[in-house]
């Protein structure tokens, strides 16, 4: 639990989004993946990219989480998503620029690797625009399926059995 706490804290911390709406309905996503973390990253941005999106940037979060007593190596957020509709959301809708690029955050736990990101869903309480929420599904499918890939991954195999 206190794995989940953090990764909500750090999300929040990094979308700028205020959680409480977002977690009480189904507002974290995550998904438990059997490889191990050296493993899981490459296949998270190799599926992120399958599905359409690219890969901005990807964040070591170690530093501060060694400051609040975690000791891990083994934790990153993945910024991700398609420029040209980062472009045109922000142009059409400033403030939802704080929660662009999407972020995932992906760390080892034991010998497993766990995935978190805010359900994108959750910004539908936010805006009335039922484009904005036909986006924000459309978003929140993409993410299930990639998390689906990560939780079919098995330790040895570099992809999973489709």
């Amino acid at each position: 639990m206190r794995s989940l706490t953090l990764v909500a804290v750090l999300l929040g911390l990094l979308g700028g989004i205020v959680l409480a709406p977002a977690v009480r309905a189904e507002g974290i996503l995550m998904a438990r993946s059997a490889v191990s973390f050296d493993a899981a990253l490459p296949a998270l941005t190799r599926s992120i990219e399958e599905h359409g999106y690219s890969v901005a940037h990807i964040q070591k979060c170690d530093g501060g989480l060694r400051g609040v007593g975690y000791q891990t190596d083994k934790y990153r957020v993945v910024f991700f998503g398609k420029l040209d509709e980062v472009r045109d959301l922000t142009r059409r809708q400033l403030d939802l620029a704080p929660f662009l690029p999407l972020k995932m955050a992906i760390f080892a736990e034991r010998d497993e690797t766990v995935l978190s990101i805010v359900n994108p869903t959750a910004l539908g309480a936010f805006y009335s625009d039922p484009e904005l929420k036909t986006q924000f599904d459309r978003w929140e499918s993409d993410i299930r399926s990639v998390l689906r890939e990560m939780r079919a991954l098995r330790p040895g195999r570099t992809t999973a059995e489709r």
